[in-house]
């Protein structure tokens, strides 16, 4: 099976779907890797015409998507059904919203995929339909320990020239004092050295096409503790 990514739709109120049709449409420009959208199709083929993308759409499996990529964009149909309504988040559109998380997840445990990217969540929808955890963060630790690999998930916020990966995560700043112990800052901070690799790219990682230095991080280090909050 060709190397392809699985991008979840997020919240179908947002600019996930966006997102996703402008990246597909920017492939060739920006040498955007295969991937194959976790959607309703509906929903994408809506929000394209209301903001004047052409996109073709072909509704695919992980395995058939690939070979789609060059000619339409690649959709793998959510059973759940996504109403459109931009800008308004609907606790409705809640089921549709994890299930694109919890299948895109399974494709990339079960080596469908060869990795998971999420689009942007609403967590005021989520909360109020039952969602139990804090954030993606934690729902993808959640279920990575479900699968039989738990372990410590690890948030890293990343721009053109610095990436930051915090200790501490979705808690009150009350909390954060209390959290942020020696422990924990050296468990995250073996997390990324280990995940950066010894030459900056994480493990088993291609040095194609510049990834080496695209991905490259600078060797950590403490300089200020901002506490990623709520």
């Amino acid at each position: 099976m060709d190397t392809v990514l699985a991008l979840t739709c997020g919240d179908p109120s947002g600019i996930g779907p966006e997102i996703a049709v402008a990246a597909w449409l920017a492939r060739d420009a920006g040498a955007v890797p295969p991937f194959y959208l976790l959607a309703d199709p509906h929903l994408v083929s809506a929000r394209a015409d209301a903001v004047g993308f052409e996109a073709p759409i072909e509704i695919v499996t992980p395995q058939t998507a690939a070979r789609a990529f060059g000619q339409s964009l690649p959709i793998v149909p959510l059973e759940a059904r996504h109403a459109d309504r931009p800008g308004v988040p609907l606790r409705d559109n809640a089921p549709g919203t994890i299930e694109a998380i919890e299948r895109g997840f399974a494709d990339v445990v079960e080596g469908r995929a060869a990795a998971l990217v999420t689009n942007p969540i609403s967590k005021k929808p989520l909360y109020e339909a039952g969602f139990p955890h804090p954030g993606h963060t934690e729902f993808l630790g959640a279920l990575a320990k479900a699968a039989g690999q738990p372990g410590t998930p690890v948030m890293m916020l990343a721009g053109p020239s610095l990436r930051a990966v915090p200790v501490t995560i979705h808690i009150a700043l009350a909390d954060v004092p209390r959290r942020l112990t020696t422990e924990a800052i050296v468990e995250v901070g073996r997390i990324v050295a280990r995940d950066r690799g010894p030459d900056g790219v994480g493990p088993g990682s291609s040095k194609d096409r510049g990834e080496r230095r695209r991905a490259r991080l600078a060797h950590p280090a403490g300089r200020q503790l901002v506490p990623h909050a709520r």
